[in-house]
């Protein structure tokens, strides 16, 4: 009678466990920086490579290759026939095909200074980079490459600082630059300025689930949203006392919870969507911010990349910070991937 009581208890607890923690999935968080300690000439260049751990450990850092000094995106795509990833850097594109095992440049030498690369979401073949020098994409995986400049006419718009593809239509792509935000409906080949009239846009990111929601940061003016996909646009800087922000990120579980940093900005969140903000920089030895990271398993846990100090975590929805590894690094970007 008792065995029999005691089967029942655990054949209970089992139906009524939680099938999202039997099968929760592993966060794996990535960190592109531009250097990771100060350096000049004559000294040793310190390790800079794709670091990473997972959201979960504890441990150090791991690293997977050494493709050169400076680091300033990283992308991935994961199709059947492998695992494809992208780096960003001064030199290039270089692309890893066997999940950064080895890696090879595969942009040539005339595509430098890249900030910025993705893959299109459907065909890996695909991949968009951007850089000072304009618009680019290459549509057999890196053996060929075409600039995409038509319609950013000037030299501050072929300045591409930043952009992204619209998670509900792969055709539709919106880039950041000198100029003004730009957006294409044919996959990266033409481009066509949106509402806004403010220059120097450094990043441009989109709400998760509503795709019309788009976010700027800018240098000097502040932020600006678009609420119909980019026709119009309002500065939001309620509670906010600085002007130049690199990095804005949607929260993926709750996207009225919105954070944003820059220059001496510390981080700011917001809980209504961007309408009101809040300063918090507790733990922090740095203010300037330049990437912003949220764990899309647990929304109270976010990192974000200093200039000089390395990366930092809350585990508390930014209230308060802790120095999460990457001594002294320069961190450009943040990546959070679940597997």
């Amino acid at each position: 009678m008792r065995l029999t009581k005691k089967l029942l208890r655990i054949v209970l607890f089992c139906l009524c466990f939680p099938l999202t923690l039997l099968f929760a999935q592993e966060s794996i968080v990535y960190v592109a920086p531009l250097s990771t300690g100060f350096y000049h000439t004559g000294m040793v260049i310190p390790l800079s490579a794709l670091f990473y751990k997972a959201v979960d450990s504890d441990t150090t850092w791991s690293y997977k290759g050494r493709p050169n000094n400076r680091i300033f995106d990283v992308a991935f795509h994961y199709p059947s026939k492998g695992k494809y990833m992208a780096l960003a850097t001064h030199t290039g594109v270089h692309q890893s095909f066997d999940y950064g095992k080895t890696w090879r440049v595969t942009s040539g030498w005339r595509i430098t200074e890249v900030n910025h690369v993705a893959y299109d979401p459907i065909n890996p073949d695909v991949l968009y980079c951007s850089s000072p020098y304009g618009f680019y994409k290459t549509t057999d995986a890196g053996k060929s490459w075409a600039k995409h400049n038509k319609g950013l006419q000037s030299i501050n718009a072929q300045f591409v600082s930043s952009f992204i593809i619209d998670h509900a239509n792969p055709h539709i792509l919106y880039c950041s630059t000198e100029d003004v935000a730009y957006k294409s409906t044919d996959m990266g080949e033409s481009w066509q300025k949106m509402g806004l009239r403010i220059k120097h846009i450094r990043t441009i990111v989109q709400h998760p689930k509503d795709a019309k929601v788009l976010a700027v940061g800018t240098e000097n003016n502040g932020l600006y949203f678009s609420n119909d996909g980019g026709k119009t646009w309002g500065k939001r800087d309620t509670g906010i006392f600085s002007s130049t922000f690199y990095t804005i990120a949607f929260d993926p579980l709750n996207p009225d919870i919105v954070y944003a940093a820059g220059f001496q900005t510390g981080v700011y969140k917001s809980t209504d969507g961007g309408k009101k903000w809040k300063q918090y920089f507790k733990g922090l030895p740095v203010l300037d911010i330049h990437a912003i990271v949220i764990d899309p398993q647990n929304s109270n846990c976010i990192y974000a990349g200093t200039m000089g100090q390395g990366v930092y975590r809350s585990d508390d929805g930014g209230q308060t910070w802790n120095f999460a590894g990457i001594k002294n690094g320069f961190i450009s970007a943040i990546k959070i991937e679940s597997f």
